[in-house]
């Protein structure tokens, strides 16, 4: 696994790390799968995506993060940031969530 992105976790009691990491997309026969891993505390969540090939089954793993992200309490809460509080985690999303999007993350979409 490959840190890919160190957010940090804002609570009453301080801050504490949120690591996203991604395996290389391996084969699978016709596909690739890549894997990834959200270090949330006290229960990580794991993953894995495929995709056509290595570089679609990773794009589609970040996007899976995305939604988990912004889908996660902690997003909804204000608690969970990336650089700067507000401004998104940079990670791609699917077009039909994009309306959920903050800060330089809804600014970035294509």
């Amino acid at each position: 696994m490959v840190l890919m992105r160190r957010l940090t976790l804002t609570s009453g009691t301080g801050t504490s790390s949120v690591d996203v990491t991604f395996s290389d997309p391996v084969s699978r026969g016709t596909s690739w799968v890549c894997s990834y891993r959200i270090d949330w505390p006290g229960v990580p969540a794991t993953s894995e995506i495929g995709g056509a090939d290595g570089p679609h089954a990773l794009y589609l793993a970040m996007q899976a993060v995305a939604l988990s992200l912004y889908a996660s309490p902690y997003h909804k809460a204000g608690q969970l940031s990336w650089r700067t509080p507000g401004q998104g985690y940079g990670f791609p999303i699917p077009r039909a969530a994009r309306g959920d999007l903050v800060g330089y993350d809804r600014d970035e979409q294509l």
